[in-house]
Parts: C-alpha cells; sequence; structure tokens
C-alpha cells in the first residue's frame, strides 16, 4: 500500500488532491470595496509561498525513479500550501482574466494535493479539480510561464494511476509544453522523465543532455534550475552505465 501510495502522491509534477478546507473561491460580490492593490497584495502572497515551496522542494517534478513526496517536503506543502491556495482563489475571484492568478491557484493546488494521503485524495474524487485549475491556465494564456498549465496536466497523466493516468496524453502536453517554450530546461526535463520512464533511453538522454547543457528562463524554473541540472547529470550517468 505505501509503494502504491508513493506512486499516486505528485510532484510538479502532480495528482489529485480536495482542495484545502475553508479555500473555497471567495465570490466578488463579498469583498465591496475590493481595489487593484487588494489584488496585487493577495496575488504577491500567494505567489512569494509558491516560490517558497518550489526553492525548498525542487518545483516538487516528478523524478525517473520515483517522486518528491518525503516526509520534510510533505511538511513543507502542508505548512504553506494551504495559505498559498487561499490566498490564490481570492485573487483570481477579483481577477477572473488573470493568467497570474491562475498559475498561482494551479502551482498551489498542485503543492496541497502533494501534502495529502494519496487515499483521501482519491476518495474525495477531485482529479478533476486540479486538471480544471490547470486547463483554466491554458485557456488563458497557455504560454504563461513557459507553458505551466500544459506541463502540470502532463505530469498528472505521467504519474496518475490507472484509469487516470494516460501516457500518450502526458506527452501530447509535455509536447505542447515544449512547442510553447522550447528553450525552457523545465520542459526538457520533463520529457527527459517521460522517455527515462517508458524505457526510452535514447531519447531521454537527448532531452536530459539539453537540461544540463542550457541556461534556464527567468521564470519559475529558475527557482530550482540547478537541481535539474544535477538530477539530469544524475540520470545521464545511469543511462550512460546501462
Amino acid at each position: 500500500m505505501r509503494a502504491i501510495a508513493a506512486t499516486l502522491s505528485v510532484a510538479i509534477g502532480a495528482v489529485c488532491a480536495a482542495a484545502a478546507p475553508g479555500t473555497g473561491a471567495a465570490d466578488p460580490a463579498a469583498q465591496p470595496g475590493a481595489t487593484p492593490a487588494d489584488f496585487a497584495a493577495l496575488l504577491e502572497t500567494a505567489q512569494a509561498l509558491n516560490a517558497k515551496m518550489a526553492r525548498l522542494t525542487h518545483g516538487n517534478l516528478p523524478l525517473v525513479d520515483g517522486l518528491q513526496d518525503s516526509d520534510a517536503n510533505r511538511a513543507i506543502w502542508a505548512e504553506r500550501a494551504p495559505r498559498a491556495l487561499d490566498t490564490a482563489l481570492r485573487a483570481l475571484a477579483l481577477r477572473e482574466d488573470s493568467a497570474e492568478a491562475a498559475a498561482a491557484v494551479a502551482s498551489a493546488y498542485m503543492f496541497h494535493a502533494s501534502s495529502l494521503g494519496i487515499l483521501r485524495s482519491i476518495l474525495a474524487g477531485a482529479s478533476g479539480e486540479y486538471r480544471q485549475h490547470a486547463r483554466r491556465l491554458v485557456e488563458l494564456d497557455a504560454s504563461h510561464d513557459d507553458g505551466l498549465g500544459d506541463y502540470l496536466l502532463a505530469s498528472f497523466y505521467l504519474v496518475a494511476p490507472w484509469p487516470i493516468g494516460d501516457a500518450d496524453a502526458a506527452l501530447e502536453h509535455y509536447r505542447r509544453a515544449e512547442a510553447l517554450s522550447p528553450a525552457s530546461v523545465r520542459n526538457q526535463y520533463g520529457l527527459g522523465v517521460y522517455w527515462a520512464r517508458r524505457g526510452d533511453e535514447a531519447r531521454a538522454r537527448e532531452h536530459f543532455e539539453r537540461v544540463v547543457a542550457a541556461p534556464c528562463t527567468a521564470h519559475t524554473e529558475r527557482l530550482f534550475c540547478d537541481w535539474m541540472k544535477r538530477e539530469s547529470a544524475r540520470v545521464l550517468a545511469t543511462l550512460t552505465a546501462s
């Protein structure tokens, strides 16, 4: 059971989870007098919390040989993700057309999901909500943060269990993210992990070599850029030796 749970909880990769208690999207009508400054403050708080979690837990990206849901990482997500999700949802309620707010919600939900036990997540039936957040970002601005929405969807389908997991859908979304931002090291890393998990070492090596060689963009991936390069070099050594 523990092995199954480890397979199902997600990295930035992502898996289903219920929203944190009390974090339903705020109704703009219940916020009389809300100003652009209120939106900016909420968004800044959510982004800062997400950035802290991304930096401390390597973006919660999926691994070739596992996930990043260690006890230490789950404690970090459990401490910060509920507030990040709450403030991001409140910001989005004020500006429903904001890709930045949608990205903050999708990222916070991913971190929150990873802090929960997998059985609780499945029983909550919230895989649809995870995908809803990511798809909203894609609809608002697919190119935002190097194709973050498609990347989140790809990682979800990559690590989710049967019958939710879908290797074809994962590859489709990873390729969409890459097409939107081919210079993104995170997108190359995701494809490397995908092909390595599928047993295609030649294709995996091609993408991991790009990770090692290329500079990271100025977006979120900069927070865990060095880690992606170290992890890719580690995997490359394993592929070379195999």
